[in-house]
């Protein structure tokens, strides 16, 4: 199964340091054109000068999978407001906002400005408001900022942060900017918040539209599996987690021996794959069709390593509703468990997965809770909900 731009942030503000109090689960980050993308946590941080030790791309997002704003020649000095976990740099630089490497940069000042540790934001949730006027969405928490898009009076926001000067950060529709607070109004409860899960390795992990991976997770062991796919490149989309991939092995080899051809779809996807998956779906069909079917980027199985979506060895009905009379789709349902796999998003649990029946994808959670799940016909939200009532 669900990528935000980076924004610009005034100098002022950035001084003064960003007081997050809210943090989307989802999605969503992204880049300046698309989604923002949600990277590592990020430090408010006292203003540092560096100077480029290299010519040197400065990019949306702390990592090079994210996309270049401008490159700087060596010797450029950049102002350092920020560091993100990995390592990476929040600078400015001629009135832009972007990440840098710091092994290309070194300090040129050094009065005590040092970089904060990185706040945990991993117990914040997300918060939806509503415009309560014709609204602009903007770069940064400022009218001197760019204007992204405006929105109707009425529109939904998610709202995933507040500036210092009380503008919040919003995410809309797969773009994510700031708007004044005083033309939006909370409209949400606490049942609608998105929160990130503390366990994100776990094999038993429950993400889903209201729980959300951390910023910029990557499982740690991640392998190409042995089974046959519908194409024949070498890609992301084969990978599952260690025991995910040994196990899917184990299925299609015993599910080939009893006369059932399987192929794989897609398996792993990171989450710049979900941003793009997710923004073309929305283009294609709209933000409101496109979230019943995909995952908002952060919040996709995908992302976990522990889902594949499967077809039959023909490679007809991959992904599609048809898949689901096929003697292979009701193989999978009766011995999907066995090897330690659930039907995630099963028919007429849609209210409660948030998803519409997906005969083709399949979670691995292990043995125990797979045969629980599958042998009383429940998902794994029921799952969570009826193991924490006892």
């Amino acid at each position: 199964m669900t990528q935000f731009k980076r924004t610009f942030l005034n100098k002022k503000f950035v001084a003064i340091g960003f007081a997050f109090t809210i943090l989307f689960a989802c999605p969503i980050d992204f880049n300046l054109s698309n989604i923002e993308r949600f990277g590592p946590n990020i430090a408010s941080a006292a203003t540092t000068t560096y100077t480029t030790t290299d010519n040197l791309n400065i990019r949306t997002g702390p990592s090079t999978t994210n996309k270049i704003i401008t490159t700087v020649k060596k010797g450029t000095q950049l102002t350092v407001t920020g560091k993100a976990s990995n390592g990476w740099l929040k600078v400015s630089v001629k009135g832009q906002t972007g990440y840098v490497s710091s092994q290309y940069v070194k300090v040129t000042n050094s009065t005590g400005n040092a970089v904060k540790k990185p706040e945990n934001k991993s117990n914040v949730a997300a918060t939806t408001y509503t415009a309560t006027d014709n609204l602009n969405i903007r770069t940064g928490p400022s009218t001197a900022n760019k204007i992204i898009t405006t929105v109707k009076k009425g529109t939904q926001l998610t709202v995933t942060g507040k500036a210092s000067n009380g503008w919040l950060k919003v995410s809309i529709k797969g773009q994510t900017g700031y708007v004044s607070s005083q033309y939006v109004k909370i409209s949400n409860s606490s049942s609608d918040t998105i929160h990130v899960v503390t366990q994100p390795e776990s094999i038993s992990v429950l993400v889903n539209k209201k729980n959300k991976l951390p910023e910029n997770y990557v499982p740690k062991d991640l392998v190409y599996t042995s089974i046959p796919f519908i194409f024949k490149e070498k890609t992301e989309k084969r990978k599952m987690r260690n025991e995910a991939s040994i196990a899917i092995g184990k299925l299609f080899a015993d599910a080939k021996k009893q006369g059932v051809s399987l192929l794989g779809v897609s398996a792993y996807r990171s989450h710049a794959t979900q941003v793009t998956l997710f923004n073309n779906y929305v283009k294609r069909d709209g933000y409101d069709k496109a979230i019943t079917y995909s995952a908002l980027p952060g919040t996709s199985e995908h992302e976990t390593g522990l889902a594949i979506d499967v077809t039959g060895g023909n490679g007809k009905c991959a992904a599609q509703d048809c898949f689901g009379g096929t003697k292979e789709a009701k193989w999978l349902k009766s011995h999907a468990a066995d090897y330690g796999f659930i039907i995630r998003y099963p028919q007429g649990k849609e209210s409660i997965t948030g998803y519409q029946y997906e005969p083709w994808h399949l979670r691995y959670v292990g043995k125990s809770i797979a045969q629980t799940i599958m042998g009383k016909g429940i998902t794994l939200e029921e799952y969570y909900s009826k193991s924490s009532t006892k």
